[in-house]
């Protein structure tokens, strides 16, 4: 069905509904850094003015994704609730915090926190599975001012702070980016970790698979404290850690995140199911009823529920859609290359199984050229401080490293098989080979 035939993106504005003032209480997992920010804050009024509290608590941090474990058939997953709005409050507090501890200047204190709350601003419905779509178009740091409106404007010109400067921020220039870069980092790592595997304390594993996590975590359940570690020098234009140990724990923790959640094979499977299920209804030209303008206005469950009317599951809601698709999972093939990829894509094929597609893990950032402190009060990239830990995670890296088909049998009369099989009858629909970013 096209944009012609008459199903068009039906969504309320709700940013609008809640886009007054209020104070609000936030914390930074495994950390001390916990706080209400009061009305009169520029962290509030800067949200309030950006209008982030609607649209970002209804878009979900971690989308699909499920830390699955070594068997996903034997449980049931729910997902996770924390949020984009949750994630960017933390970032500027985080920000804002390690300008404090520099003494920097209160003007770039402040920049520093508005840039936090607007670099996740512009993020589509749906997130990093929508993202994968059109990367360049859906790229969330390019377009945050197309999203701040007229009040975000006024906001900014009344506080003396120019558009170039938080643009030049969120994309991590400068002292003040690098910092940005760092808070944003720490954040995801430390809110993701912390839906995962809850408080540090606990001693009860949900699964035997979070020992990974929880290891490295119990001798470190602080660990989020390593923003009070950042140093900035602006006569440099570098910033560094002070404290080594910690960043490894960090760098090891964000690594295993990597290799069991983030670029876990089933998780981008899923995701890959999800831009499937977008792609052949959005053009950045605007001549398909979703498009980048539509995706950075609506919110999970809107795009959710237009999907089932789209596909003719009218009588789906989104939130029940979600978690079918949270609890679905595919098979897959791990391959070294490209050529072994596409031989196993036929075989599968003529086995009768659907192929959802290839794609190519080309690992992560390890975060090993951050720099610290060595034993001699150096400042050294991470991996000359501490090589026995940077081989660790450079290791774990590495594991993430292949080219995966994905495929699945759509023999049963699931609504997910039924959805697979509509899906992609669509020849526009399968892309011959994605990256994971």
């Amino acid at each position: 069905m096209t944009k012609q035939e008459g199903i068009q993106p039906d969504f309320n504005q709700t940013s609008d509904d809640f886009a007054q003032e209020e104070d609000f209480f936030e914390f930074l997992p495994f950390s001390d850094l916990r706080r209400w920010a009061p009305t009169d804050s520029l962290l509030t009024k800067a949200a309030s003015s950006f209008k982030i509290w609607g649209r970002l608590g209804e878009i979900r941090a971690l989308s699909f994704l499920s830390y699955v474990g070594p068997d996903p058939e034997q449980q049931y997953f729910i997902g996770y609730s924390h949020d984009r709005l949750d994630h960017s409050l933390v970032v500027a507090m985080t920000a804002g915090d390690i300008g404090r501890l520099n003494n920097l200047p209160q003007k770039d204190i402040d920049a520093l926190e508005v840039s936090g709350l607007s670099h996740d601003i512009a993020t589509p419905a749906l997130g990093d599975a929508t993202k994968s779509i059109d990367p360049d178009n859906l790229d969330e740091e390019k377009f945050w001012q197309e999203v701040i409106g007229i009040e975000g404007n006024t906001f900014l010109a009344e506080n003396g702070i120019s558009n170039e400067t938080i643009d030049g921020i969120i994309k991590n220039r400068g002292t003040l980016g690098q910092i940005l870069d760092i808070a944003d980092l720490i954040t995801y790592t430390m809110k993701d970790l912390y839906n995962v595997i809850g408080d540090a304390e606990s001693k009860i594993d949900i699964h035997p698979y979070l020992i990974n996590l929880r290891y490295p975590l119990s001798h470190h359940p602080q660990v989020g404290n390593i923003y009070k570690d950042v140093v900035a020098d602006q006569k440099k234009d570098i910033v560094f850690f002070v404290d080594a140990e910690r960043l490894g724990v960090f760098l090891l923790l964000r690594a295993l995140m990597h290799k069991h959640l983030y670029l876990d094979p089933t998780s981008q499977g899923r995701d890959l199911f999800v831009a499937n299920l977008i792609k052949p209804l959005y053009s950045a030209d605007g001549s398909q009823p979703l498009n980048p303008k539509i995706l950075r206005q609506m919110v999970d469950r809107e795009l959710l529920d237009f999907l089932a009317k789209h596909y003719q599951f009218p009588r789906i809601q989104g939130e029940w859609f979600y978690r079918q698709l949270t609890n679905w999972y595919p098979k897959y093939e791990k391959c070294d290359n490209s050529q072994q990829a596409d031989q196993k894509a036929k075989e599968i094929s003529n086995n009768g199984l659907l192929v959802l597609g290839i794609k190519r893990c080309k690992g992560f950032d390890a975060g090993l050229s951050y720099l610290t402190l060595d034993e001699k009060q150096k400042v050294v990239p991470f991996k000359e401080a501490d090589p026995d830990m940077a081989r660790q995670i450079r290791g774990i890296e590495n594991d993430t490293r292949a080219v995966y088909v994905f495929y699945a049998d759509t023999s049963r009369n699931t609504p997910i098989d039924e959805l697979l099989r509509k899906v992609h009858s669509m020849p526009q629909s399968i892309a011959a080979e994605d990256e994971i970013r």
